[in-house]
């Protein structure tokens, strides 16, 4: 599958560049993302309280990945009838164990993070 070209639109996305260029580590890449907006499509109308919020998984290397998008404007308008907007450590310290993590999927600045990366990263999150 061809990726989709990527000019940053969002300071995380400069961010996520400098990371692919080996200018940031993983561990502070993700603790920016932590620090940003998110957009995750979700299959069902998400309510005020979260309730019926339904992510859209894609499987990666036989896995299940969560579809995160850096900017409202990157998520596939046929990908999902519905969108959560979350702060990004709100998102990881609620994602279920088992499930892996997906940012920007399908762009040439897609970021996988495995299942148990999210889960030693939600410890790091409880800490601070």
């Amino acid at each position: 599958m061809a990726l989709l070209a990527f000019a940053p639109l969002t300071p995380i996305e400069h961010r996520i560049l400098a990371a692919q260029q080996g200018d940031l580590s993983g561990d502070a890449l993700l603790r920016e993302i932590a620090a940003s907006n998110l957009y995750i499509p979700s299959t069902d109308d998400v309510q005020e309280d979260g309730s019926r919020f339904q992510p859209v998984l894609l499987d990666m290397e036989g896995a299940p990945y969560v579809a995160v998008f850096t900017a409202l404007s990157r998520v596939p308008e046929d990908m999902a009838p519905h969108l959560l907007q979350a702060a990004g450590s709100h998102f990881f310290l609620r994602l279920p164990p088992g499930y892996g993590v997906i940012v920007n999927p399908g762009y040439a600045a897609q970021i996988l993070v495995p299942a148990h990366g999210v889960t030693v990263f939600q410890k790091d999150l409880g800490k601070a």
